[in-house]
């Protein structure tokens, strides 16, 4: 009994060690030996490209596998795709606990290049495996005779997500990517494009299912020669409704690089220029609010480029608005939204805010320099100011728009201010003829005894003739006319028939803008950056006459006028 008992001991360790020995063989001969091979064959077949490793290794001992030196190329060779080092490490102890339990998930040295290639093709999507075309032939079980109804219900009960609590119990104690460099070129404009991200470290800490777990995002990377990235978040990303926080920051980013795009786009380069940019995100309850602040110091303008795709767009001017005298240009954009609409798209809303805030810098400029420089513009337009018709002095609000728009314009040293006189045809030659005739009626009135009527008569007589005056006054008497209706008539025809003179409306508009011009000057402001422009015809709006401002760019003429000169 004892010997049958040893035997069989004998055999179950003989067997143990064999199975421990083909362990040991699988996992320090096999799996080297053979993972690369089986990588490079299937891996290049998917992918359509060559796929290169130099080396798998698996830890038996502390579930650790390793791979080493993974390299996708081109058709030309070159990388587009690779990493010096990728790693897992498993917990066993939690593995029998039944827990999904990794200590560490680990990539060294990854490099990625980004090509964007004429016609808007990225080379990356070229790794993606074609989707198969589904083959014509009996319906699939399930769906023969169902509703179309149905079966798209049945489709989207399929692709449904699982809730968070049915999700297994899986934890990750670190993730991290040291060395990391991505490159993206971009072949669609002139010059090229070229742009890499440096020295990229992130690490990720307590990721798990647990809905309650919260992990920690820390991010830092060089944005090619000088631009420094850092950005951190807390997160619960499998928590319903989701929860975050996290802030970015981009420090010192040379905008000279940009030239291309500012070439195809604003037919200018980019002659000098550092970014600073900083976000803020918070995500509760559905809601989101960020916060965006850019900062751009010494930007500068290049020369004038040819270009086909450059939009007719007052770049000058927008930097000319944006940048104090210190050479800085601040804005912060504020994006709120609620994430449980349907139609919530964030990047739509990012999009429409900064859309806005560019709109209003180009529709009204003047509001939006104001608003920046914390003046309160009312509902009034600052754009012109307005005259009462036929007059050439500046009523009190007129006045006090004017200082709001000086002071703002002291701080904003690349812009000038183009004054355009204007008239209307209509209201003010009203207007004048109306002052014309009243000033001579009250100097008759004071040399002569006659009656207000008979004065009438004598004016109308000289300017239109006595055969013509006989005519007016014989339809009046058919009328049965009274004698007053009979002056009103005389005085109307007296002020309104005839002409209005283009060159006494043009002076009136002149010297206006003179007015205007004066008052600017008298509050200190340079006039190198004050201009006249040419006089234009406008219309009344409310029973007053609008003068128009154009704000340009120091020393460039606008682009609607072919000059302009000082009165």
């Amino acid at each position: 009994m004892r010997s049958l008992l040893k035997k069989i001991s004998l055999i179950f360790l003989k067997i143990i060690l064999g199975v421990f020995v083909f362990y040991l063989f699988l996992c320090f001969i096999l799996i080297p030996a053979g993972a690369p091979w089986l990588i490079r064959s299937q891996a290049g077949k998917l992918l359509n490209h060559q796929v290169s490793v130099r080396s798998v290794w698996f830890n038996p001992f502390l579930l650790r596998v390793s791979f080493n030196g993974f390299k996708i190329k081109d058709s030309e060779k070159k990388d587009m795709v690779g990493f010096d080092k990728f790693w897992v490490d498993a917990s066993f102890l939690s593995l029998i606990k039944k827990i999904y339990r990794v200590e560490s998930i680990g990539l060294e040295g990854l490099n990625v290049n980004v090509v964007i290639l004429p016609g808007n093709r990225v080379n990356l999507l070229e790794l993606m495996p074609e989707e198969p075309q589904p083959a014509a032939g009996p319906k699939a079980p399930g769906t023969s005779g169902a509703k179309p109804e149905e079966r798209s219900a049945n489709q989207k009960g399929a692709s449904a997500p699982l809730a968070p609590g049915s999700l297994p119990k899986m934890i990750i104690d670190s993730i991290s990517l040291k060395r990391g460099k991505v490159t993206i070129a971009d072949q669609t404009v002139t010059p090229n494009f070229s742009t890499s991200l440096n020295d990229i470290d992130i690490s990720i800490t307590d990721f798990s299912t647990d809905p309650d777990t919260q992990a920690r995002v820390v991010l830092v990377a060089k944005l090619d020669e000088k631009g420094k990235i850092s950005a951190e978040a807390l997160t619960k990303p499998f928590k319903l409704p989701l929860e975050l926080e996290s802030t970015f920051s981009l420090n010192d980013y040379a905008l000279q690089v940009l030239t291309p795009y500012s070439g195809k786009y604003a037919a200018r380069g980019v002659k000098d220029g550092k970014l600073d940019l900083k976000m803020d995100y918070r995500i509760a309850d559905n809601k989101i609010n960020a916060r965006h602040k850019l900062l751009v110091q010494r930007f500068d303008f290049g020369k004038k480029v040819e270009s086909k795709d450059a939009l007719p767009l007052p770049f000058g001017l927008v930097v000319a608005l944006l940048e104090d005298p210190q050479g800085r240009i601040a804005i912060s954009l504020p994006v709120a939204g609620d994430m449980s609409k349907p139609e919530f798209q964030y990047f739509h809303l990012l999009v429409q805010v900064i859309k806005n805030f560019f709109l209003k810098l180009v529709t009204s400029p003047l509001m939006s320099l104001v608003s920046m420089m914390g003046g309160e513009s009312g509902t009034e337009e600052l754009g012109f100011v307005s005259f009462d018709p036929g007059q050439i002095e500046l009523t009190e609000p007129a006045r006090e728009k004017l200082k709001v728009i000086i002071k703002a314009l002291k701080e904003r040293p690349k812009l000038s201010l183009e004054l355009n006189g204007s008239y209307d045809p209509e209201v003010d030659w009203k207007a004048i003829k109306t002052s014309a005739f009243e000033n001579e009626f009250k100097a008759k009135r004071r040399e002569s005894a006659f009656t207000d009527f008979r004065l009438f008569e004598n004016m109308y007589k000289i300017r239109f003739g006595l055969q013509e005056y006989w005519r007016l006054a014989k339809e009046y008497t058919k009328k049965g006319k009274t004698e007053d209706e009979f002056k009103a008539e005389m005085r109307r025809q007296i002020i309104e028939r005839g002409q209005p003179d283009k060159s006494a409306l043009e002076q009136l508009a002149l010297s206006r803008a003179k007015a205007v011009y004066d008052l600017i000057l008298a509050a200190g402001f340079d006039s190198s950056r004050l201009t006249v422009g040419q006089t234009r015809k406008t219309q009344a709006s409310l029973g007053q006459i609008p003068l128009e401002f154009t704000l340009t760019v120091f020393g460039e003429l606008p682009a609607t006028e072919s000059g302009s000169a000082k009165p």
